[in-house]
């Protein structure tokens, strides 16, 4: 397996002098959650605390808490109890052998659903400048036969990054947005983004008129106007870059107005969402996705350069009829290089 550094983006530190901060979501199959719990102490040491049958933290290793869990709320809120009690069935209460009936319908849920549904492990935020050892766990998974996005067909499964801002000033996370929108043509070529992610519903593009809306130099919108006109274009949290959780932590009121947005976890952070779980694969690190989003960094700190590649952004949209992405990732391919 290949060694590739994590690179250090342009803005190290946050307003308060503290090293930003990076915690990945890694999404994946086969490995079951007691042997993903079992390699994470092996690791990085730690206690498990067992808050459902499918989700455990490991807490205390020595890089902060993981979460593992089977994040479907079917199984982890027991949702598929309420057909049964319809029918006044109370599977906890009819036991079979050694244990009840909610423990077999569970088992059988599991098998089927864990073929399209991912288990997930949420790391804890570690320093940017310190992500090294997350690829020892890849490799972990990697050894004990986890399956990512490219081992099946409708395996739709993720590599989410939450990398903490710099400032929450509306001027620094609209660099950012418009970065982001630059790039994204680019991001999806160098990140090989899997057919199944992308007809997926979980990272569907920006609408164009909301990218060309936020590329327009002459937008300079205050933190509600720039959160309003999101929710406009952006109604649920299915992005690429998910800037509703940024948006809760910033104006907790506005977003709770929304409705569609399910369950929204505030943190000051991005939600980066586009890269695939290829975990499967030998020569793939989490370091070369973090490093695709170190670009997005380094252009959003360039407020002339992106200024200009805005402006060209949108004439040769409006003026290409078709190909226009494959252009674009041309032109920014030289700017990259």
């Amino acid at each position: 397996m290949r060694i590739m550094p994590f690179k250090h983006p342009p803005k190290l530190y946050n307003t308060h002098g503290e090293i930003r901060k990076v915690g990945y979501e890694l999404e994946y199959a086969k490995v079951r959650i007691e042997e993903a719990v079992q390699l994470i102490q092996e690791l990085f040491g730690g206690r498990v605390q067992q808050e459902s049958r499918f989700k455990r933290t490991v807490q205390d290793t020595e890089l902060g808490d993981f979460t593992v869990e089977f994040d479907l709320t079917l199984l982890s809120e027991k949702r598929y109890k309420k057909a049964f009690e319809a029918l006044n069935i109370h599977l906890e209460d009819v036991h079979l052998g050694n244990g009840t009936l909610e423990t077999e319908v569970e088992t059988a849920l599991e098998s089927v659903v864990s073929k399209v549904f991912p288990y997930e492990i949420a790391c804890p935020p570690i320093p940017c400048t310190q992500l090294a050892p997350l690829e020892k766990l890849r490799e972990a998974l990697y050894r004990n036969n986890a399956e990512g996005t490219n081992s099946f067909p409708t395996n739709a499964f993720g590599t989410h990054i939450n990398v903490k801002v710099p400032d929450t000033s509306t001027t620094t996370l609209l660099a950012y947005l418009r970065s982001f929108l630059l790039l994204y043509p680019w991001l999806l070529e160098a990140g090989k983004t899997d057919l199944a992610r992308k007809i997926s519903p979980f990272i569907d593009p920006y609408p164009a008129a909301y990218a060309e809306l936020v590329l327009a130099p002459a937008y300079k919108p205050a933190l509600e106007q720039f959160i309003l006109d999101y929710h406009t274009h952006n109604p649920d949290r299915n992005r690429p870059l998910d800037l509703f959780p940024l948006f809760a932590y910033l104006r907790k009121d506005l977003p709770a107005q929304f409705t569609g947005l399910g369950k929204v976890k505030a943190r000051d952070a991005f939600h980066y969402r586009l890269p695939n779980s290829s975990i499967a694969q030998p020569d793939w690190t989490l370091a070369q996705e973090w490093n695709n989003w170190v670009r997005v960094e380094e252009l959003a700190n360039d407020p002339a350069k992106i200024t200009d590649l805005s402006l060209e952004y949108l004439s040769l949209k409006k003026n290409t009829f078709i190909g226009f992405e494959t252009r674009w990732v041309k032109r920014t391919l030289a700017w990259l290089t």
